[in-house]
């Protein structure tokens, strides 16, 4: 009678691993269903040359071109990830803290950490200077735009002590040259099992097919999705025994998703995801 007992019992306590088991299966299936990339398993990884090593922003440039900044010199870089070496480099300004790129038409946006952006053209003579500082920002390190709004969107990776509880990305509007707070993101939004104090922003990108947000965060290593209006659509832990220190993110106008790191002593890398589905 005990060991019938015992099995009994042995065999509900696997039926209870079991089902705890498929569970947290389910819940994880569900919760990778709002973001259309596997960001554990990229297609591809690049190796950048050395000039690279301290990348820190990345847009696209255009066909299987990327533009690449790092956070030291006033240098665009072009790297073309066929061929897999820089293609071009075009010198822009002095050293300095850059800490974002983006390519709007033929205009290349470069930001540095205070809020102050230069702009170029490659093909022809053409500059601009913006100010995006904000007495609230202490850094920025992420520079995007939406093109439905005509927007650059600056994501603050740390503000004062008394708002930075707070995550803000701002947005400059190109239209009436104005700067506002566009999108704040509470603790709450970005806490997971591994909780959420630690993220800090460090680059942004608006998917080309569904208009979501991508942010992602260095401190923390983690990349939160907003939806157009804001609401919360995933927070992803990033392994960071695969992202050493991710700072840039982009994608191709078809949704591949780039995602460039520092090597901390090592080279510098881009992390290539192909899109599961499109939703």
């Amino acid at each position: 009678m005990k060991k019938l007992v015992l099995g009994f019992c042995a065999l509900g306590l696997l039926v209870a691993c079991s089902a705890k088991k498929a569970d947290k299966e389910e819940k994880e299936e569900v919760k990778g269903e709002s973001i259309p990339y596997n960001l554990n398993k990229p297609v591809q990884k690049y190796l950048l040359p050395r000039a690279l090593d301290e990348i820190s922003g990345l847009s696209f440039y255009k066909k299987n071109q990327l533009a690449c900044v790092n956070d030291e010199e006033g240098t665009l870089f072009i790297y073309d990830f066929v061929k897999k070496e820089i293609v071009k480099k075009v010198d822009f300004g002095k050293s300095g803290d850059y800490e974002g790129v983006e390519v709007v038409g033929d205009e290349i946006f470069v930001m540095k950490s205070n809020g102050k952006i230069h702009s170029f053209k490659i093909e022809e003579p053409f500059e601009r200077d913006l100010d995006c500082s904000h007495k609230d920002v202490k850094e920025y390190e992420g520079l995007s735009y939406d093109p439905k709004k005509n927007y650059l969107l600056l994501a603050a990776k740390q503000r004062s002590k008394d708002k930075d509880d707070v995550k803000m990305i701002y947005a400059y509007n190109l239209n009436n040259q104005s700067l506002f707070k566009y999108i704040g993101i509470p603790e709450a939004q970005v806490k997971t099992d591994k909780g959420g104090k630690e993220f800090r922003p460090s680059g942004i990108a608006i998917h080309p097919l569904t208009g979501d947000m991508y942010i992602i965060a260095s401190q923390g290593k983690k990349l939160l999705v907003l939806a157009e209006d804001g609401h919360k659509k995933a927070i992803v832990d990033l392994d960071p025994s695969l992202y050493t220190q991710p700072e840039g993110i982009c994608f191709t106008p078809q949704g591949e998703l780039f995602i460039s790191s520092e090597g901390n002593g090592k080279s510098g890398y881009i992390l290539q995801f192909s899109p599961k589905s499109v939703k």
